[in-house]
């Protein structure tokens, strides 16, 4: 059986009409003019059939395309051990197939990334004892105020004005005030605070004071600077996997120590964090409208240095200043204003604090 097809040579730039005959262990090519060419098994380098039923054979420079039907079943025939057209996993399943594949894979990757490995670091960080987070706390503490202005008297001022807030907490707080020109504060593991001068300065009211300390020592009760270790070190060993890399565990550690300062909670921790300042301050009979008030003087104080609203501040980057107050309102709204004063021995010490 005669097929018909046309070799195209790349040597010459030509394509020449052929007949096709195919006899055991060889394909024999009759050009209208000319000798015959013949292919043996072993010349044949590549195959395929395209979607509309063309055949393309390969031997060096030279393609043979045929459009003929059985061409490829007779050519299966005569060359029994050819792999050209052996069907692969991908040719079987195709562009959809490899798509569902892959995303089988990755979905339950991210999955793992962005909620499984939160859980487990956040189930992991509960297990460290406050003991151990002091050590860290202070090793960090003595790192990041090295290089920090101590301010002795309103140290001492803010300590005793937390200690009167009689706010609840598993650690002991200790408060540090440092001469700095950021609107900015800072919490540690394990109790350590602080307080750059410059955010008490924007303040008017002693309940903005509590409101601060009672957001920052939040972040010491929930553990939040725990739980962002674990979850970055889960976050190291997860790309480790792939990467090979395993990295320095004391390094990541450290590096997070010097983020406090410009602080990279979370949105879920930074709302965990106000959500829980705005109770202690009911609790402890501390006007709530402080958290909403320093907000705003926050807002405004960023504002007027050409920051904007949304500036790196103690509250964080990620939730906008404009959010946060919102939220805070419809919490104020909620759980209502609470008491509208404090008690006359904060006043005073708000007064000296202020001096």
């Amino acid at each position: 059986m005669f097929f018909r097809g046309i070799l195209h040579d790349r040597a010459t730039n030509q394509s020449t009409p052929v007949a096709i005959r195919l006899q055991p262990g060889v394909l024999v090519m009759q050009p209208e003019f000319g000798p015959s060419i013949q292919w043996l098994q072993a010349d044949l380098q590549s195959g395929r059939k395209t979607g509309d039923g063309l055949v393309i054979l390969q031997s060096g420079r030279q393609f043979l395309e045929v459009e003929e039907p059985g061409f490829m079943e007779d050519l299966e025939r005569v060359f029994p051990k050819n792999q050209l057209f052996r069907t692969g996993v991908l040719d079987k399943i195709g562009v959809a197939g490899c798509l569902l594949s892959i995303a089988l894979v990755l979905v339950p990757l991210l999955a793992a990334y962005f909620w499984l490995l939160p859980f487990l670091a956040d189930r992991a960080a509960k297990h460290v004892s406050p003991e151990t987070e002091k050590q860290v706390g202070d090793s960090w503490y003595q790192s990041l105020t090295a290089t920090y202005k101590i301010d002795t008297v309103k140290t001492r001022l803010v300590q005793q004005f937390y200690d009167s807030l009689h706010y609840n907490s598993n650690y002991q707080i200790r408060i540090t005030v440092v001469h700095e020109p950021v609107v900015n504060a800072f919490a540690l593991p394990g109790g350590r605070m602080v307080v750059f001068d410059r955010i008490i300065d924007i303040m008017d009211a002693p309940e903005q004071l509590a409101a601060l300390l009672g957001h920052e020592s939040s972040h010491i009760q929930l553990r939040h600077s725990t739980r962002a270790i674990f979850r970055q070190l889960a976050n190291n060993l997860f790309f480790s996997l792939f990467l090979g890399d395993y990295g320095d565990i004391s390094a990541i550690i450290a590096r997070h120590g010097d983020e406090l300062a410009g602080l990279s909670y979370s949105r879920g921790l930074e709302f965990e964090a106000d959500d829980n300042g705005l109770q202690l301050m009911q609790q402890s009979q501390i006007p709530v409208r402080g958290m909403r008030d320093l907000f705003q003087k926050m807002q405004s104080s960023m504002e007027e240095a050409g920051q904007g609203s949304d500036a790196p501040n103690f509250l964080s980057t990620h939730p906008s200043m404009g959010e946060r107050i919102k939220i805070v309102e419809e919490k104020m709204a909620a759980i209502g204003g609470g008491t509208d004063s404090v008690s006359p021995s904060l006043k005073q010490i708000w007064q000296a604090i202020k001096q």
